[in-house]
């Protein structure tokens, strides 16, 4: 007798079929994010049906992108995210409101009905959180000018989710909800960040302090999964995306001084479902209804592209950056993202979408997923030439809005160890003036040496993503001091 695991079937699939065209992309040094669109394109049930019911591909993906996105999130901190608040409220809400009039007006011109143009506006103002961070965390950008204003805007358009869900209803004329209704609901929803906020803030560094005094590397992985997946379920419980909710966490867990140990055991979690979830995109793609549209696909994308990335340009230039900085923000985000998915699926159910505008949606889309890692190492050389070609004389870039990136000195030392012997090394240095960083997997001498002024990490030196964190690539030296 032999049982059946259909999703397990799955997974084997996908993975036996990503890690040659993976493979190929990383040898043709093109973005290996579309090599794994392109893989879920051809073993999707459209192409070669190798899985021909992605619903159960579709859930773990969702997991990857939780889990990106606290990886994201712990590059981060309160700090900051309150320091980008013109960048959040301002870039982002103009960026929203302008697509979805801009989105409204071109359906109009086609002979829709005003409530169809609004939802295809909604479509549009969205980008994909997923897509863009991954690219910006892979090509080092995602502490860039260009980068945190794509963040920014990024941020802002997961919370209009809310909004739009409940609009969808609406617009379609079959629920009637009274103004009452949205604002409990959006309070409520308000409510439950604040409320995830203060408590993850104050309650989980306390519980992590316990977790990591019992020194098990098991027991502290399970619980830094339990915070990640905890926070994501709330978000959502309150109607608000997983994605944000996993945000959350991880700059809540950024001011933590295990944070670069953290991202180390997470690290191998997040790559194996985030291709998951990029193969789960590309299974979306109907290759047939792509050749039957493929004109109108074709001037979508163009228009699009060329749309978002104006608007972000202007909006991002008025907060003060440059004229490259914008384009290269605009160009990062001019996409359709993934919860646009989740989006289209409702108002196909309320019939704001027809069947045929359904699948004319997913291939502009997904050709704008697949187009958006080139766009965005395209996107420097692009924005020099238009600085160069409308504004030559501005030479200056913006001072960052303030941020000092501790994680980009140069010609340092790194301690590995504090006990006697590094204790003994960061003194010698420190009175010499030579800069350095400590990393120590003792959390009481952590504490103590950060309430001493010291620049000490909690993290294991032997893994790679946390002598990155350290910036082994510009450090002089490294001693272990073990």
């Amino acid at each position: 007798m032999t049982h059946e695991f259909p999703i397990l079937n799955d997974i084997l699939v996908i993975l036996v079929a990503s890690i040659p065209i993976a493979y190929l992309f990383s040898r043709l040094r093109l973005p290996v994010i579309v090599g794994f669109m392109m893989t879920g394109i051809l073993i999707g049930p459209y192409a070669l049906g190798f899985i021909s019911e992605p619903e159960a591909i579709e859930l773990l993906s969702e997991i990857g992108v939780v889990l990106l996105l606290f990886a994201i999130g712990l590059e981060f901190s309160m700090r900051q995210i309150i320091e980008m608040r013109r960048l959040v409220l301002w870039g982002g809400g103009f960026q929203v409101i302008a697509t979805v009039l801009v989105g409204t007006g071109a359906m109009l011109l086609t002979r829709h009905t005003l409530s169809d143009s609004v939802f295809a506006g909604f479509l549009l103002a969205l980008s994909s959180t997923a897509i863009v961070l991954k690219s910006y965390t892979d090509n080092g950008e995602i502490d860039t000018p260009h980068g945190r204003a794509g963040v920014g805007i990024l941020l802002f358009q997961d919370l209009c989710i809310v909004p739009m869900m409940i609009l969808t209803p609406m617009l379609s004329g079959r629920e009637g909800l009274s103004a009452g209704r949205i604002a409990i609901t959006l309070g409520t929803a308000l409510f439950a960040v604040a409320a995830i906020v203060v408590t993850a803030r104050f309650v989980v560094p306390r519980l992590l302090h316990h977790v990591v005094a019992l020194r098990s590397s098991e027991v502290f992985v399970i619980f830094v999964v339990l915070v990640v997946l905890g926070t994501s379920w709330l978000t959502a419980h309150f109607g608000l995306s997983l994605a944000l909710g996993a945000f959350i966490a991880g700059v809540v867990l950024s001011e933590s001084e295990y944070s670069h140990q953290i991202v180390a055991d997470i690290l191998p979690f997040r790559d194996v479902f985030n291709c998951i979830f990029f193969v789960s995109i590309g299974m979306l793609l109907s290759l047939g209804a792509l050749w039957e549209n493929l004109l109108v696909v074709a001037a979508i994308v163009v228009g699009l592209v060329l749309v978002k990335t104006l608007i972000v340009l202007v909006i991002v230039r008025l907060l003060g950056y440059s004229l490259r900085i914008a384009t290269m923000a605009g160009l990062g985000v001019a996409q359709i993202g993934e919860f646009s998915f989740i989006l289209a699926r409702e108002g196909l159910s309320q019939e704001l979408l027809s069947l045929g505008d359904y699948q004319i949606f997913l291939g502009a889309s997904i050709i704008s997923m697949i187009l958006t890692p080139f766009l965005i190492k395209a996107a420097p050389g692009i924005g020099f030439r238009v600085q160069s070609l409308l504004a030559p004389d501005s030479l200056l870039e913006p001072s960052m809005m303030g941020f000092k990136d501790a994680g980009k000195m140069r010609d340092h030392v790194i301690i590995v160890g504090y006990g006697l012997n590094g204790r003994n090394v960061a003194k010698v240095l420190k009175s010499i003036n030579i800069s350095y960083k400590i990393l120590e997997l003792n959390a009481e001498s952590v504490r103590g040496a950060r309430e001493e002024g010291e620049r000490i990490s909690y993290g294991d030196a032997t893994r790679r993503e946390v002598l990155h964190m350290a910036g082994i690539e510009q450090a002089r030296i490294l001693v272990i001091a073990i």
